[in-house]
């Protein structure tokens, strides 16, 4: 069942325009149809019936209990990657529940973005963010976050923070005695080229744990994708 994020006014579901349009357009919806809605305030989730296509009437039928989230609170910080990288980086993410993206300069990052850079590119980062949210199901869209160079992930630290690191050497074990031990979890991942040494003793500093990620050295968005489908399993099983 579709499920769309929402403004709710005494039981009444207000959708965004473009949610009108996907809802009365691609999913063809008629009177009598069922959604799943998440008002935007709560990050509770419903069920509701359309009484009225158009024009558009929707009311809250009753909670839905099932909670899709992760235990924990999981941030990644991924360093700008060329391409659509950090397109499908927000997208996985999202799909394997991390509540915040924080996208970073790193000094080998091959893409130079500044925050004039990001803003032009936010709103389609948050729309990738809402329709994986959607699709997977979820109570949260994550938050897309960017600084402009390592030094600003100081703001987003969480109570254990994971530097997976190309040179750490052994097998990705350590992670699950990390997530016992803490309320909330980051990761950080590097650029193509991976960390410069300065910025690896600055994370050290600032209290990052080094992991590694497995034997063999892995591109930057399959890092990504496999060090938050690690911390999803340990949570979940």
């Amino acid at each position: 069942m579709q499920r769309y994020f929402a403004d709710l006014i005494d039981n009444e579901v207000i959708l965004s325009q473009d949610d009108i349009f996907h809802l009365t357009k691609v999913m063809r919806a008629k009177n009598g149809d069922s959604i799943e809605v998440v008002d935007k305030a709560t990050h509770k989730a419903y069920l509701a019936f359309i009484d009225s296509i158009n024009p558009v009437k929707i009311h809250i039928q009753e909670p839905i209990l099932k909670d899709n989230e992760l235990l924990k609170d999981v941030t990644i910080f991924f360093a700008l990657a060329k391409l659509d990288k950090n397109e499908f980086v927000i997208q996985k993410a999202t799909e394997l529940g991390a509540k915040k993206v924080v996208l970073f300069q790193g000094k080998r990052s091959i893409v130079k973005f500044s925050n004039d850079d990001f803003k032009r590119k936010e709103a389609r980062y948050m729309a990738i963010a809402k329709e994986a949210s959607e699709q997977c199901h979820r109570e949260y869209i994550p938050e897309i976050k960017y600084v402009d160079s390592i030094k600003g992930v100081k703001d987003y630290l969480e109570d254990i923070n994971l530097l997976a690191y190309e040179l750490k050497a052994g097998q990705a074990t350590d992670i699950e005695k990390e997530l016992k031990q803490h309320k909330s979890v980051s990761i950080i991942i590097g650029p193509e080229g991976g960390f410069d040494e300065s910025e690896v003793s600055f994370l050290k500093n600032l209290g990052f744990k080094t992991i590694s990620l497995g034997k063999r050295i892995l591109r930057c968005e399959t890092a990504a994708v496999y060090a938050l489908s690690v911390i999803s399993y340990l949570l979940e099983k």
